[in-house]
């Protein structure tokens, strides 16, 4: 009834339990929820469903491209495989942690896994490398429990391999780690790793001051087996200081520590023994090599229980106990097939020496003494080539090192080398980034500066048909008023005169005004002529420097203004476009107009030249009343002004010591 109670119960809870592990597998958690998770199916020995959650959250964090959290699962999922000892996948998980991510402290803890794996598949030339990168890693963070514990392991690490320098260095960084996390447990196992080092050294004080700091440790921490390996490790240094009293004393306070029965408290046996043998102390040591035989008789531990009956023999043998003896050397060589360690088969062939010389039997001593010699031998030269080939190693491990130093700093020196080429590339990019704004810059101002002399121009344009349309109007105006002078006034009076002439005395003194009068009209008829007619028809038979001279004739005749022309006047007008030859006969008009009917001049001088630059040079000067300061500028001025802009000239008006001086200059346009 109870089976099948049990049964009913497993068949209901199995596939509720993996229905919620199939789920879990599935869930996407947090750091702290999957290690929560993780140690759960880790305390109900479930590794492969821990395994299983841990990689469908290591692949949701690759996609996510969370490098951190998945450097962090790939370590974890490293841990797995090395408790499954599936140290090869171990492997695998711990290097891909540190492809992703090879700097951070995880990192650190990584390749201290990795050693951990090196170590356990015993590849000693991994062993290092990844210890020496962990610590490396660790040396910039010296705070973290991990960190002290890495350099706790390469403290007793480098002790076993007697690179005493080297481990003394990280046991202390180690001592003051633990010291300031208040671990007592680890700061005791420092403590014991140094007291053991200068033990080897000869250092005794030191030793022993160490390993009574890790006594008293243990003690506050109540660590039974820690308490017992610190009384023993202290009776090793007074046997090493020949303080046998004291020796004794913490053989027997170990022995007090442990439990009976165990290697640990038969191993204090026989040492206590070798003690008292040494005090000569031959009950004691010989009641402590029984009761250690026993113990490991019953542990069926043979490598012990020969040195507990070679610990024996050589107490019978000094005693010249030699049944006793005999006995020993028999159980003693049972032993030797069941264990391959020479030291044990040294010590029976030396005893065996010993033992047949006490019976005078030397043939039988000689035999055994050349076996000793020769064992000796090939022990002690085999410990030579140990410790060559450990020199090897240390060799070979630190031109490793070098090496890997070499590389570091040729990679450094190529980051270097690439840093600075990219600053480089970064500083020519930067300038010709800001080149290329600052010609873009100057295209937009150029282009700018282009629409606004665009701009300008249009303006100017638009200024000068604007001027030169108000000159028309002006002109019209005047033109208007001229000959409405003309015809109102001058005819009115002739009509007036002629009328007269009826009832005159004296007609010839009439006729005479009238014809005067009617040459005014007929001038001032002329002069408006000359201002309507185009010059193109003027032009039709004649060229147009004759067009200016028969007009400066006219205007000698007609105005009683003397025209003195002191040059014959220069082909080079009959070249120019016909829009200049317009604008500057509109100009000659407008100067003769000015010098008769505002300078009252009597006579006017003409002057001109070309420059070297082919700018034709005009110079009026005029005998008449002259500018005054207050001078203003009026409609015929303006319009010679407007008409010289038109044709790109200048024109510049001045008092001189008699009269007024007005000068134009314009470039020779030849037509098109």
């Amino acid at each position: 009834m109870k089976y099948c109670f049990l049964f009913v119960l497993s068949v209901l809870f199995v596939p509720m339990n993996y229905g919620q592990t199939q789920s879990a597998q599935k869930s996407n958690y947090d750091l702290q929820s999957l290690k929560r998770i993780s140690d759960s199916l880790i305390k109900a020995d479930n590794l492969k469903d821990a395994i299983a959650l841990n990689q469908h959250n290591l692949n949701i964090r690759l996609d996510a491209e969370k490098t951190e959290e998945a450097n962090i699962i790939f370590n974890t999922i490293g841990l797995l495989h090395y408790r499954k000892k599936d140290y090869k996948k171990a492997t695998y998980d711990y290097k891909e942690a540190i492809k992703i991510d090879s700097t951070s402290e995880n990192s650190a803890k990584v390749y201290y896994n990795l050693f951990l794996v090196k170590r356990k598949v015993n590849q000693p030339d991994s062993v290092l490398y990844f210890l020496e990168k962990s610590l490396s890693i660790y040396k910039n963070n010296q705070d973290s429990y991990d960190a002290n514990n890495t350099f706790l392991t390469a403290g007793i690490i480098y002790k076993n391999r007697q690179q005493f320098d080297k481990a003394l260095h990280y046991l202390v960084i180690a001592y003051k780690g633990f010291t300031d996390l208040k671990s007592d447990r680890k700061l005791a196992n420092v403590c014991i790793t140094i007291g053991n080092i200068h033990n080897s050294l000869k250092n005794y004080n030191q030793a022993l001051e160490y390993h009574l700091e890790a006594l008293t440790l243990q003690k506050k921490i109540d660590n039974k087996n820690g308490i017992a390996r610190c009384y023993n490790n202290l009776a090793n240094v007074y046997d090493n200081l020949e303080i046998l009293d004291s020796a004794v004393a913490n053989y027997n306070k170990a022995l007090g520590s442990l439990k009976p029965n165990t290697k640990q408290y038969s191993t204090a046996l026989n040492n206590l023994a070798n003690t008292y043998l040494k005090q000569n102390n031959i009950k004691l040591a010989r009641e402590n090599y029984i009761e250690a035989i026993k113990i490991n008789t019953f542990l069926k531990d043979s490598i012990s229980l020969a040195y507990n009956y070679n610990g024996i023999l050589s107490l019978e043998l000094k005693n010249d106990n030699l049944k006793p003896s005999k006995l020993y050397l028999d159980k003693i060589a049972d032993l030797l097939d069941k264990n391959s360690d020479n030291i044990i088969l040294l010590n029976y062939y030396e005893s065996q020496v010993e033992y047949n010389q006490k019976k005078q039997d030397y043939k039988t001593a000689l035999n055994y003494q050349l076996k000793y010699s020769e064992l000796y031998k090939q022990i002690y030269n085999k410990e030579q080539t140990e410790l060559v080939q450990n020199i090897q190693s240390k060799f070979e491990y630190e031109k490793k090192e070098n090496e890997i130093l070499k590389l570091n700093l040729l990679n450094k020196n190529k980051e270097l080398e690439l840093v600075k080429k990219n600053k480089a590339i970064n500083n020519k990019n930067n300038v010709l980034l800001i080149l290329s704004f600052i010609i873009f810059l100057a295209i937009i101002a150029f282009y700018a500066y282009i629409q606004q002399q665009k701009l300008k121009s249009q303006n100017t344009k638009h200024e000068k048909l604007k001027a030169i349309y108000e000159g028309q109007e002006i002109i019209k105006k005047r033109i208007a008023r001229d000959l409405h002078d003309i015809i109102t006034t001058n005819f009115d009076g002739l009509r007036l005169k002629i009328l007269a002439l009826k009832k005159s005395t004296e007609p010839t003194v009439l006729i005479d005004e009238t014809t005067n009068e009617l040459k005014n009209i007929n001038r001032q008829i002329r002069v408006v002529s000359h201002r309507l007619s185009p010059l193109e028809m003027q032009m039709s038979h004649q060229k147009f420097t004759a067009v200016i001279t028969s007009r400066l004739s006219e205007f000698h005749l007609y105005g009683k203004v003397f025209v003195e022309l002191e040059d014959q006047l220069p082909d080079v007008l009959n070249t120019l476009d016909l829009s200049v030859q317009n604008n500057f006969y509109g100009i000659l008009l407008e100067i003769l107009n000015n010098v008769e009917k505002h300078a009252h001049a009597t006579k006017v001088h003409i002057n001109h030249f070309i420059d070297t630059e082919n700018i034709i040079h005009f110079i009026f000067t005029d005998n008449g009343i002259g500018i005054d300061k207050d001078f203003k500028e009026g409609i015929g001025l303006l319009n010679i002004r407007q008409r010289c802009e038109i044709i790109n000239g200048e024109c510049n008006i001045k008092k001189v010591e008699v009269g007024t001086q007005f000068s134009v200059q314009f470039p020779s346009y030849k037509k098109r």
